[in-house]
């Protein structure tokens, strides 16, 4: 008698720590290169003076970046996330998940993107009278 058992290859990284990635992409500067082709610069967290190309696909929620982590085969690193949030500003902020699942709990609109799942939550109007 003869078992199979299916063994599943770990998560890649960008999948499994999605949310830390997340926190860390907002405490980056966001400069916008050339925003209407998905251009940007991020600054680096380990200095102000280090930025990374990002280039942010438009057809869905991913983008490549210059940065080491993502040389080696990283996808979707914490410079690309912050991009991402720079160029879906208008619409609402987005908060990013690991699986379909995750995202669809949160009610609200999903986008799906390489290996990737986020939820726009829309800018909230002002109504008059209400102070900036």
């Amino acid at each position: 008698m003869t078992t199979s058992t299916n063994i599943l290859p770990p998560l890649p990284r960008n999948i499994r720590q999605v949310k830390q990635l997340q926190e860390a992409s907002r405490r980056l500067i966001v400069v916008p290169r050339d925003p209407e082709r998905g251009r940007y610069l991020v600054a680096s967290a380990r200095g102000s003076d280090r930025h990374y190309q990002v280039a942010v696909h438009r057809d869905g929620l991913s983008g490549h970046c210059t940065c080491p982590w993502a040389h080696y085969g990283g996808i979707n690193c914490k410079h690309v996330l912050a991009a991402l949030r720079a160029e879906y500003e208008p619409w609402g902020a987005l908060s990013f998940w690991p699986t379909s699942d995750d995202a669809r709990r949160q009610h609200r609109h999903v986008v799906r993107g390489e290996r990737l799942y986020a939820t726009v939550r829309p800018r909230q109007r002002r109504q008059r009278g209400q102070r900036a």
